[in-house]
């Protein structure tokens, strides 16, 4: 049987992913990329969180949050972009250029996820 929490990282990552692959289409326009950009933050933060069901929202929340701006900071490298023109599908988990934009929009998207993932379940108040 799930936890309540394993649950809702499982909902968390499945969002973010379908939000994610339903911009992919439309990507020669500008808001897609921060709307993917977010939804990588909210998808890293739930699968940290599927691993680490029992402890909480803020740790997998850092560490997923963490773990995405780490893969930004890397494409200052140039790796990312090198194994993406090996293996273009690549790009689509590692990215392809640094813009420090992204660095702010991955940090709001696994700030959303990680509320996302405090929220109590099944709070209401009702009589």
């Amino acid at each position: 049987m799930t936890s309540p929490s394993r649950r809702r990282a499982a909902l968390v990552l499945v969002v973010a992913v379908l939000v994610g692959a339903s911009v992919q289409p439309f990507r020669q326009l500008a808001w897609t990329d921060a709307v993917g950009t977010l939804a990588y933050a909210a998808a890293a933060v739930g699968v940290v969180a599927l691993v680490l069901a029992r402890r909480g929202a803020l740790l997998p929340g850092a560490i997923g949050t963490g773990a995405a701006c780490a893969v930004e900071i890397l494409q200052l490298t140039g790796v990312p972009a090198a194994l993406a023109e090996r293996l273009p599908p690549v790009a689509l988990l590692l990215g392809s250029s640094f813009d420090p934009v992204d660095l702010l929009l991955l940090i709001v998207g696994g700030a959303v996820a990680t509320l996302a993932l405090s929220t109590p379940v099944g709070s209401s108040s009702r009589p």
